[in-house]
């Protein structure tokens, strides 16, 4: 192979590995090209390719203010369904609580429709039931539902991604933490989706208000992820 059959080869290879690669890194590749082997030119494009590639690697991630990269979307879950507590699927001892008023009320009751919810012991100055649903799971949603004449009125959900993770708080469109609002009577379920999903492995209910007491029954909506 000839000294112009090379740059031209060269030439056409840049051209379109260029292509989708930021304006200001259009020019990436510079320098004199791998020395052709006129017995295995296929050997010699594989390196002016790999050439190109480590020095042009691509459109990164957009950037926001500040040079931080803007974070990756939240994985989608098209069609939310149940997640297992009411029909059972989550086990009773993947659900615990910050305190029980008596073994009537034990967390395992928190299962939307099911008998009279947990009940919070009524000096828990921090009230909080919590659901491990073991696996990586997309969260979108939680529905609640008061019991036995009481009810929560606002709550705030928090996730931990891996049981070892720090705990996070759903957040608003601003990037608040969300304060939902709860139910207005003790039977009659409420729904409240997220702004954006998110992949937990543990999410736990905080009620902040609640009237009469503290009662509580509830399902998370989602997509498991396999």
């Amino acid at each position: 192979m000839d000294g112009a059959a090379a740059l031209v080869l060269m030439l056409s290879a840049m051209a379109v590995l260029l292509v989708g690669v930021e304006s200001q890194q259009r020019v990436c590749y510079s320098g004199p090209p791998p020395e052709p082997d006129p017995d295995n030119p296929d050997d010699w494009m594989k390196q002016v390719m790999q050439e190109i590639r480590k020095r042009c690697p691509g459109r990164r991630q957009p950037t926001l203010a500040g040079g931080t990269e803007k974070p990756t979307p939240a994985v989608e879950c098209s069609s939310p369904q149940p997640l297992g507590m009411e029909d059972g699927t989550i086990q009773d001892d993947r659900i615990t609580a910050s305190s029980i008023l008596g073994t009537t009320y034990p967390a395992r009751k928190a299962r939307l429709n099911i008998d009279n919810g947990w009940a919070a012991w009524s000096n828990d100055a921090n009230p909080w039931i919590e659901v491990d649903l073991v696996q990586s799971t997309v969260v979108t949603g939680v529905t609640t539902q008061g019991g036995y004449g009481v009810y929560v009125t606002a709550y705030k959900v928090s996730y931990k991604k891996q049981p070892s993770s720090d705990r996070e708080h759903v957040t608003d469109g601003k990037g608040n933490i969300k304060v939902f609002i709860g139910n207005y009577d003790a039977y009659t379920p409420v729904t409240n989706l997220f702004d954006e999903s998110v992949v937990a492995t543990v999410v736990r209910i905080e009620p902040t208000e609640w009237q009469n007491g503290l009662a509580l029954r509830l399902e998370l909506l989602g997509c498991r992820r396999g």
